[in-house]
């Protein structure tokens, strides 16, 4: 195994391990520092193991402690203490990939792909029955109004649009150009 980094990860795969060496000069492990590391999310924590070496602190997560880690965002909080003194030394918001190796299905679909789909489908059940779909209505004093047809059509173009752009910028992180078509005669 490699040196861990001296960062703080940036993303985390769910079920993977992650270590990583952290030095805080002010706060040396020899001046009766110690530091700790919590990653919190929705619905749990984990507690990271730190062990000295030297001047430094090694931070490690074990595969154990972030395989039930769910994707989405978590939140990674480092702090130095000693005796009665306590100092944040890092806090910040770590995205969470999924747990692929557990994994039994992918949806490799955007947030936007995935609204536009279903916009669609939402259109394309509003008019399924000819657009006779009630707009609003009022049950003693209270009232419901729904999404227009045009409205519903208004927010796919939007939806469109947004999909467009994240297709240009996949491309051109790519290295292509999007829009552009290149051919070659001989």
């Amino acid at each position: 195994m490699s040196d861990p980094a001296y960062t703080e990860p940036v993303t985390l795969r769910a079920g993977d391990s992650v270590t990583w060496r952290t030095a805080l000069p002010e706060h040396r492990p020899a001046d009766g520092w110690s530091l700790a590391y919590r990653l919190l999310w929705s619905g749990g924590y984990a507690d990271c193991v730190v062990d000295v070496e030297g001047d430094e602190y090694i931070v490690s997560l074990s595969a154990s402690q972030t395989a039930g880690v769910p994707a989405g965002k978590a939140r990674l909080f480092g702090w130095a203490w000693r005796s009665a003194d306590r100092l944040t030394v890092h806090d910040s918001v770590l995205p969470v990939l999924p747990n692929l190796a557990t994994a039994t299905t992918y949806d490799s679909r955007t947030q936007a792909q995935k609204a536009l789909e279903d916009a669609r489908a939402a259109l394309a059940a509003y008019t399924a029955d000819g657009g006779a779909t009630v707009e609003s209505y009022t049950i003693a004093g209270r009232s419901m109004k729904f999404r227009s047809a045009a409205d519903l059509i208004t927010l796919i173009a939007r939806l469109e649009r947004d999909v467009a752009r994240e297709r240009i910028a996949g491309a051109v992180l790519a290295g292509g150009a999007p829009g552009r078509v290149v051919t070659r005669s001989q």
